[in-house]
C-alpha cells in the first residue's frame, strides 16, 4: 500500500516504501530521483527541483555498514544481474524493455451501452483509492474513451 510522505514542500509524495527494521528511517535514491529531489549535504536541506522549494533535513550517522556487495561471480550474483528488477521495491517506476504497441480495431458506430453497475460503498472507496494511487504512480492514465469494461473486485 503506498504511503503519503509530507516533506513540507507543498506537493504529494506517494510511494510504496520498503519498510526495514532500522533505527533511523532513510529515503532512497530511487525516491529522490523519481520526485526530482536533490539533497544538499552542506546545508542539510532537501531541494525540490520541480517547485524550487527546500526543506530542512536531518542527517543521521551510523557505524553499521548499509551497503553490501556479493563478491565474485556466484550463481546468486549472476541471477541478480540477469533480473535486476527483482531487487527494486514495489511502486518504483519500471523500465519498459520492448517496443510493442497495442492497437484495437473497432467496428464503426458507437459502443454498445450497458447500464452502470453500482458498487457497495466500501468497494467504491477501495476502487477509487487504488485508481488514484495508479494515476499518481504513473502506472495508469485517464481516458476519455466512450468504451468501458466492468470492474470485478475480489477480497484479498
Amino acid at each position: 500500500m503506498p504511503l503519503r510522505l509530507n516533506l513540507g514542500l507543498r506537493r504529494d509524495f506517494v510511494w510504496r516504501f520498503t519498510v526495514a527494521k532500522v533505527s533511523e528511517p532513510l529515503i532512497g535514491a530511487d525516491f529522490l530521483d523519481h520526485f526530482h529531489l536533490v539533497p544538499d549535504l552542506k546545508t542539510s536541506q532537501l531541494i525540490d527541483q520541480v517547485t524550487g522549494l527546500c526543506t530542512q533535513g536531518h542527517r543521521a550517522f551510523s557505524r553499521q555498514a548499509s551497503i553490501r556487495t556479493i563478491p565474485g561471480t556466484t550463481a546468486y550474483r549472476r541471477l541478480l544481474a540477469k533480473f535486476p528488477e527483482i531487487t527494486k521495491p514495489p511502486g518504483a517506476p519500471r523500465e519498459v524493455r520492448h517496443q510493442t504497441q497495442h492497437h484495437i480495431e473497432l467496428t464503426p458506430g458507437p459502443p454498445i451501452y450497458h447500464r452502470d453497475r453500482r458498487l457497495a460503498p466500501d468497494r467504491l472507496r477501495a476502487a477509487k483509492a487504488e485508481f488514484d494511487a495508479m494515476l499518481r504512480e504513473g502506472t495508469a492514465r485517464r481516458s476519455n474513451s466512450p468504451f468501458a469494461s466492468p470492474l470485478h473486485m475480489v477480497r484479498k
